[in-house]
C-alpha cells in the first residue's frame, strides 16, 4: 500500500527504524544496572520514550506531539529535583540524564542529535562505576562499551547499509576495544592515582548494612538471613580453627529495659592488657558499612599506619571516617588474652548499671545465683549450667517479647537467637554483681580452599558477652554456645532446626555449584586485591620496585609521558608507512623484463607506459626489436585482456627466454 512503513526484517528494511535501534540497543545496555539505583518511575519513563521513539520511526513520523514533549521532559525534570533535592551531586545527576537520555530519543532528527546522545551514553556507562565497581559491573560495562563503540561506526553508517554492515561495525568495535587496552593498562599502572573519593565527589550515603550500634532482641536474626558479603580474611600462616574466630565490632555498654546500645563513648585511653601465646597476622578486605568500625581478633600486637583510627580500652576499634569504600588491612592479635586485670571504678560502674525496675523474676534469678557463694567465676558458670540444663532453643523465629524482655525471654518462650542468650545473659550478670557488656560482631565464616581466606557474610553476625573477673580482667562467655554449641562449631546453619536452615545444599549439583560459587569469590577476591586496591600507597610500593624514581610524582609522570610519545610515534610509522602493492604472476614476469632491460641502460621510466617503453628500447637496441615486441605484446594480453592462465605461462615463458649478453654487435 503507498505511503505504508516497510517492515523491519522481511520485504523492504526500514533504514530509519534500525538507525534507532543503535541508538536504542547501546542506551539500554549502559542503563540497565542504572535501574537498580534510580527511582522506578525513571526506569518506566525511559522504557516509554524508547518505544514511542521506535515506534515513530517505524511509522516515519514525529515519536510525540511537541509540546507534550516538551511537558514530560518539565515533568521529568521537577521529578528528579523533588526526588534527589539537586541535580548537583552523583545521585541526582546521574537520575537526570538518564531521564534526559530517554526523552533526547524522541528527537533525533539530526547527526548531532544522535551523536550528542552516544556522549551523553559515554558519561552514563563510566557514572556506574560511582556506584560499584565488581568484576561483573566491569564486564557487563565491558560489553556495552563495545557495542556503544559499534553505535559510533554505526553513526557514519549511510543508512541504507545499515543491515548489511550491522556484524562488521561490531567486529570493527571489538577490534578497536582490544587496540586500546594497552594504553588502558599503562594509563591504570603509571596514571597517578588520586586519594579519597573518585573524582572527588562526596559518596552516596547508602542506608548502612551489616551490624548497628545498638541491638535489640530479632536484630542480629534479621541481619542472619543476608548473605551480603561483610569481609574477608586471610591468613598468611596455618588456618585457625572457626571456633576462635570471633571477629569484634561495637561494644555495647548501656541498657534501655530492652535494647543494648553504646550511650556514649568510652573515655579514650589505651587498652590495659597483654596477649597471651603467639599472635596471629591476618589481613581484612573490609567491605563498605558506612560505619566506623572495624574487625579485630582478640588483643591486637600490632595495628596499621592506615586508616587513621582509634582503639578504645574496651577494644573497639574505628576508623576516623565512616567506610564508604573498600577496604584492607593488615593486623597482628592475639586470640587469647588479659585485658584491665583492675578494672576503674567508672568502668565498673557502667558494666554494672541497670535501668530501676522491670524484669523481676530474671532478678530473683540472678540473685539466687549469687547468693549460692563461690565468686563471680561460679555466678558465670552457674547461668551457664541454667542455660544447658532449662530446655532452650536456638531459633531464627522467636516469638515477640514485650516490656519485660528479659523476663519472658528465660521465663516463658525460651526461644531465641544470639541477642537473645547475650543480652539475658549479661543482664543477669549485672543484676547478680558481676560487671558484664555485650559484643556484637562475627563469628566464624567460611574458609574458601581455593584461595585459602575466609568468607565473612551477614550470616555469620553473632552476639556474646564480656564478664570481668577478679585476676583475669575482662573474660569472653557465649551463652549461645551453651545451649547451641553447634553454631560456633560448625556455623549459624548447623545449629539452626531443618525448617529454618538459611541454604539447604541440592541433593545432585550441590557439591558443584558449591564449587563454582568458591571459584567466582576467588576470582573477585582478587579483582578487589590487585584491581580496586591498586590504590595510592600500593601504586607508590609497586613503581617504587621498578625503580626508586618511580614512586615520586614526577617519575611516573616522566615515564608517562616517554611511553605515550614513543607509542604516538609507533602508530604514525605505521599509519604513514607506504606499502608496495602485492604483484600478480604478470606483472612480476615484466618486472623481471624490464629488470634486465635496465641493466643495458635502458631503465623504464616512471610515467613511461608499456608500449612507449618498447618502442624507445627496441630503437635504441634494433637486434633486441624482436623479443622486446613480443614480451610486450603478452603482457598486455595478459595484464589487460582476459588474463588466461595460458597466457600468463606463455608471457614467463618469453622473459625466461629474454637474456641479452650485452651491448649491441657493430
Amino acid at each position: 500500500m503507498p505511503g505504508s512503513p516497510g517492515p523491519l526484517w522481511g520485504g523492504t528494511l526500514n533504514p530509519l527504524l534500525l538507525q534507532r535501534f543503535w541508538l536504542v540497543v547501546p542506551l539500554g545496555l549502559v542503563l540497565l544496572p542504572h535501574a537498580w539505583h534510580l527511582p522506578a518511575w525513571i526506569s518506566l519513563a525511559w522504557l516509554g520514550f524508547a518505544g514511542l521513539s521506535l515506534r515513530g520511526a517505524a511509522r516515519r513520523q514525529p515519536p510525540l506531539n511537541h509540546w507534550l514533549k516538551w511537558l514530560a521532559t518539565l515533568g521529568g525534570v521537577g521529578g528528579v529535583l523533588l526526588g534527589y533535592g539537586s541535580v548537583l551531586g552523583p545521585g541526582g545527576g546521574v537520575a537526570l540524564l538518564a531521564f534526559l537520555s530517554g526523552a533526547k530519543l524522541l528527537e533525533l532528527d539530526t547527526t548531532r542529535d544522535r551523536a550528542g546522545l552516544l556522549f551523553v551514553t559515554l558519561f552514563l556507562l563510566v557514572a556506574h562505576f560511582l556506584e560499584d565497581q565488581a568484576l561483573f559491573t566491569a564486564g557487563w560495562m565491558a560489553l556495552a562499551g563495545t557495542v556503544l563503540v559499534a553505535a559510533f561506526v554505526a553513526l557514519e553508517t549511510p543508512p541504507g547499509q545499515l543491515a548489511a554492515r550491522s556484524r562488521p561495525n561490531l567486529i570493527l568495535a571489538g577490534q578497536l576495544m582490544l587496540q586500546a587496552l594497552p594504553l588502558a593498562l599503562l594509563l591504570f599502572v603509571l596514571f597517578p592515582r588520586i586519594q579519597g573519593p573518585l573524582w572527588g565527589l562526596p559518596q552516596q550515603k547508602t542506608a548502612a548494612s551489616g551490624l548497628a550500634e545498638q541491638m535489640s532482641p530479632g536484630d542480629i536474626s534479621r541481619l542472619i538471613l543476608s548473605d551480603e558479603l561483610a569481609f574477608r580474611a586471610e591468613f598468611p600462616a596455618a588456618q585457625p580453627q572457626s571456633r576462635d574466630l570471633y571477629w569484634r565490632g561495637p561494644v555495647l555498654w548501656d541498657f534501655d529495659g530492652r535494647g543494648w546500645y553504646r550511650a556514649r563513648p568510652v573515655e579514650p585511653a589505651s587498652p590495659q592488657g597483654q596477649g597471651l601465646g603467639e599472635p596471629l597476622n591476618y589481613t581484612i578486605t573490609l567491605e563498605p558499612h558506612h560505619q566506623r568500625w572495624l574487625f579485630l581478633l582478640g588483643y591486637p600486637a600490632r595495628l596499621p599506619d592506615q586508616p587513621v583510627s582509634s582503639l578504645g580500652p574496651d577494644l573497639q576499634w574505628q576508623a576516623r571516617d565512616p567506610v564508604h569504600q573498600r577496604l584492607r588491612y593488615q593486623v597482628s592479635s592475639h586470640p587469647a588474652y588479659r585485658l584491665d586485670p583492675v578494672l576503674e571504678a567508672t568502668h565498673r560502674t557502667r558494666a554494672l548499671a541497670l535501668p530501676p525496675g522491670g524484669n523481676r523474676r530474671a532478678r530473683e534469678l540472678a540473685l539466687d545465683l549469687a547468693v549460692a557463694g563461690g565468686g563471680d567465676a561460679a555466678i558465670v558458670e552457674r547461668a551457664l549450667s541454667h542455660f544447658r540444663q532449662e530446655k532452650f532453643f536456638y531459633t531464627l523465629s522467636p516469638p515477640p517479647l514485650g516490656e519485660s524482655a528479659v523476663d519472658e525471654f528465660l521465663f516463658d518462650t525460651r526461644r531465641g537467637f544470639c541477642e537473645h542468650y547475650a543480652g539475658a545473659f549479661v543482664f543477669l550478670m549485672r543484676a547478680a554483681g558481676v560487671p558484664a557488656r555485650v559484643v556484637t560482631g562475627y563469628q566464624g565464616g567460611e574458609f574458601n580452599p581455593y584461595g585459602r581466606h575466609w568468607i565473612v557474610r551477614g550470616r555469620d553476625a553473632h552476639a556474646w558477652a564480656e564478664v570481668w573477673l577478679p585476676q583475669l580482667g575482662w573474660t569472653r562467655v557465649d551463652p549461645t554456645a551453651a545451649v547451641a554449641p553447634e553454631r560456633v562449631e560448625q556455623g549459624v546453619n548447623a545449629a539452626l532446626p531443618a525448617g529454618e536452615r538459611l541454604d539447604i545444599p541440592l541433593p545432585v549439583a550441590g557439591d558443584w555449584l558449591r564449587a563454582l560459587d568458591l571459584g567466582w569469590d576467588l576470582v573477585n577476591s582478587r579483582w578487589n586485591q590487585w584491581v580496586l586496591g591498586y590504590n595510592h600507597d600500593r601504586q607508590r610500593r609497586f613503581l617504587a620496585s621498578l625503580a626508586p624514581f618511580l614512586a615520586t610524582l614526577q617519575g611516573m609522570v616522566g615515564l608517562l609521558t616517554a611511553l605515550l610519545a614513543l607509542g604516538l610515534l609507533v602508530l604514525a610509522a605505521l599509519l604513514f608507512q607506504r606499502r608496495r602493492p602485492a604483484l600478480d604472476p604478470a606483472a612480476r614476469a615484466y618486472a623481471r623484463f624490464c629488470a634486465r632491460l635496465a641493466r643495458l641502460g635502458l631503465p623504464r621510466g616512471g610515467a613511461e607506459g608499456p608500449t612507449d617503453y618498447a618502442r624507445r628500447a627496441a630503437a635504441a637496441r634494433p637486434d633486441l626489436a624482436e623479443p622486446i615486441a613480443t614480451v610486450t605484446r603478452l603482457y598486455l594480453a595478459a595484464r589487460y585482456g582476459a588474463a588466461e592462465p595460458a597466457q600468463v605461462e606463455a608471457l614467463t615463458a618469453a622473459v625466461q627466454r629474454f637474456r641479452p649478453g650485452g651491448p649491441p654487435q657493430p
